[in-house]
C-alpha cells in the first residue's frame, strides 16, 4: 500500500510514500520517520505508522492544507534532506516487500 504522493511545495515537488511519515500519538500530527520527535509539541514516544492509518492522515493533511508542503511535516529550518540509501538498503526494503507480499 505504499502509494507515493506528488505534491507541489515551496518550489518544488515533494515525494513522500507512507513508509517515510508517522503520525504522532499525543497531538496526531503527521511527522517525517527522520524526525526524532514531533516538531509540533515534542513528542519523543511512540509514533503511529501503519500505512493504512498514516495514508488517512496524509489525505486529510491535503485536504486541509491544499497541498502538502515540507512545513506540514517537519521544521523546514533544520531539515536535512536525508542521504540516499545505500544498495544494502535497497535490498533490504526489497526483500521485506517480497516477504509482505508471500504473507498476504
Amino acid at each position: 500500500m505504499a502509494r507515493e504522493t506528488r505534491q507541489p511545495g515551496q518550489g518544488r515537488t515533494l515525494n513522500f510514500q507512507e513508509s517515510e511519515l508517522k503520525i504522532c500519538d499525543l497531538c496526531g500530527c503527521l511527522n517525517l520517520n527522520t524526525n526524532s520527535e514531533c516538531f509540533i509539541c515534542g513528542w519523543h514516544g511512540h509514533f503511529e505508522q501503519e500505512p493504512r492509518v498514516v495514508h488517512a492522515a496524509l489525505e486529510l493533511a491535503t485536504r486541509r492544507y491544499g497541498r502538502l508542503e515540507l512545513q506540514h511535516l517537519t521544521n523546514a529550518r533544520t531539515y536535512r534532506e536525508p542521504a540516499p540509501p545505500t544498495w544494502q538498503a535497497r535490498l533490504r526494503a526489497w526483500w521485506l516487500g517480497v516477504l509482505n507480499r508471500k504473507k498476504r
